[in-house]
């Protein structure tokens, strides 16, 4: 067993520079380097590059905030799902007021109800709390809980993953909301949506898309991510946004699973145990039939070996 030494509480302007990194890499990823579909993707590349500017801002603007906090790790654990719905309705706000001209208002229940912040919610503990928490305390047990034996305490490198991918969530919220509330406002789609999406019916087909997408995401991909213990991620690079697979250890969100989500992981487990008693089946019906054309067919073999001897002697 390889032990490794104990990681100091790093300084907090040490930590600060991740978001700096992270903001000089946003200025070149304009590239995305995989085929799923992301919200981001229907703005244009400067207000994109806007947006993921703004939430990365606001972020660590909260991050200062809960490190001033003795007792931060406990306060995300009892406020974390609030401080990200504000998170999201703050960044929100800053963007459309901007982009459409006039002081916006966002009712809370109505961003907590769309689609897309409502599955990222879900998510509150691996998404947003034990980011932040790592942030202030890179062995926090919070982050050893999900991570630990893969990753033993939160480098700077995994960190600014996780925030890389956090960003992108939140503006991920942000354009869906607006493409519900404010897209059938041509001029709004003039400031922020890529030419090909001013066409109502393209508008429509990529909203359709990302809803089926969330679907799948929900009901299927989340369920199964949860039962192989792995979290998907979006990482910035200055080569553009890439997918990547972590391990994750989210066993006690199996247990909170209901309805379609749970129906998932009963299919998975009948499905992989059809599978193991198929494997088995061909495994010992192949031995029959190797044992049987090995022991039948060598002795008639040898019979007939034996008469041609036979009557070769005659």
């Amino acid at each position: 067993m390889i032990i490794e030494k104990q990681q100091e509480i790093i300084p907090l302007d040490s930590r600060k520079k991740i978001f700096s990194k992270i903001l000089y890499k946003i200025n070149f990823s304009n590239k995305k380097g995989n085929s799923f579909l992301l919200a981001v993707d229907i703005l244009k590349e400067d207000v994109k590059k806007e947006l993921l500017i703004l939430t990365a801002t606001k972020l660590e603007k909260i991050y200062l905030e809960i490190a001033d906090n003795p007792n931060s790790e406990r306060f995300l654990q009892y406020r974390g799902n609030a401080l990200f719905l504000e998170c999201i309705k703050q960044v929100s706000e800053d963007f459309l007021t901007k982009k459409y001209g006039s002081q916006i208002k966002i009712n809370v229940e109505s961003l907590k109800n769309s689609l897309f912040t409502k599955n990222s919610l879900k998510d509150t503990e691996i998404l947003f709390n034990v980011p932040l928490i790592s942030l202030i305390n890179p062995n926090s047990p919070s982050f050893r809980s999900i991570y630990y034996p893969i990753y033993n305490f939160a480098s700077d490198s995994f960190l600014e993953s996780l925030i890389d991918n956090l960003i992108l969530e939140i503006s991920n919220c942000v354009v869906y909301f607006s493409l519900v509330n404010f897209s059938s406002v041509y001029a709004f789609r003039q400031i922020l949506y890529k030419a090909k999406f001013l066409s109502l019916r393209n508008l429509e087909r990529f909203k359709n898309n990302l809803n089926w997408q969330l679907y799948i995401k929900n009901y299927i991909k989340r369920p199964i991510n949860l039962y192989n213990n792995r979290f998907d991620i979006y990482i910035f690079k200055t080569t553009g946004v890439y997918f990547r697979i972590i391990y994750a250890n989210r066993s006690k969100e199996i247990t909170e699973l209901k309805n379609l989500p749970l129906l998932t992981i009963v299919v998975v487990e009948v499905s992989d145990f059809i599978v193991s008693r198929f494997d088995e089946a061909i495994f010992v019906l192949s031995k029959s039939v190797r044992f049987t054309l090995t022991s039948v067919l060598g002795q008639v073999i040898g019979l007939i070996w034996r008469g041609i001897i036979e009557g070769l002697k005659k």
